[in-house]
């Protein structure tokens, strides 16, 4: 098996964790290198209640450390935006930093959130902007970029409109890393309320036979690739 790099890029501490963190954990245990970029450090959060000697911020730079040691992720960097500030007029300056980074790590998956942020998180949508940019303008040639999401029967399921398409699906099978994801989101001590929230959803799921939680889905938003057959089940497909 030939070692690859695998980079996620998002806007707050726990997005990559709540998100696709059952791949990430997979990847790095199959001895990959998996990379995260986070832009803000959640500052402007709540803190579920907790005491906090620091500030939020800071306190929220160290659970996203040890999720990060729970899932595997070797390389990190952790950028100085303020949490809600990302639009159009700091995309120019998120886009430089993105580019350096990409530009260093030469990853041969991006992974992001789907073009709505999945929750229509402003910040979220511009990180999505960034890369999506930079990719089309020539600057970064990943091999593959991925948009990470639900897709619109599992919105559906949760009264939710939306949601990632069939075409250039991508099903992960995370069963084996699942609890290793549910512990690292409780790593983020700060965002009980969201990861109790998302784990409530997988029970209520299960109980109606419609169990989401053992599986991640993406769709393909760019590739240099060609003859790939979908659905995939693995991102590294199709790379040599």
């Amino acid at each position: 098996m030939k070692k690859r790099k695998i980079m996620g890029i998002f806007a707050h501490p726990d997005d990559d964790t709540f998100g696709p963190g059952g791949t990430f954990a997979r990847y790095a245990s199959l001895g990959h290198d998996v990379h995260i970029l986070t832009a803000t450090s959640g500052q402007a959060g709540l803190s579920a209640g907790l005491s906090i000697e620091t500030t939020l911020g800071e306190h929220r730079k160290r659970e996203l450390k040890n999720a990060f040691s729970i899932m595997g992720v070797n390389y990190s960097r952790l950028l100085d935006f303020y949490d809600g500030s990302l639009n159009e007029h700091t995309i120019p300056l998120l886009k430089h930093f993105i580019l350096e980074e990409v530009l260093k790590f030469e990853p041969d998956v991006i992974i992001i959130y789907e073009r709505n942020g999945i929750s229509l998180h402003l910040d979220h949508i511009a990180v999505t902007k960034a890369v999506i940019t930079l990719y089309d303008a020539g600057k970064i040639s990943p091999p593959k970029i991925y948009y990470f999401g639900l897709p619109r029967e599992v919105m559906s399921f949760f009264g939710r409109e939306g949601g990632l398409g069939d075409e250039k699906r991508a099903v992960i099978d995370i069963k084996d890393f699942l609890d290793t994801k549910i512990k690292a989101m409780k790593a983020h001590l700060s965002q009980e309320k969201d990861w109790k929230m998302i784990i409530e959803r997988f029970e209520i799921a299960k109980k109606q036979n419609k169990d989401f939680s053992n599986h991640e889905y993406f769709q393909l938003a760019r590739t240099s690739l060609s003859n790939l057959k979908f659905p995939e089940s693995d991102l590294l497909a199709g790379i040599k």
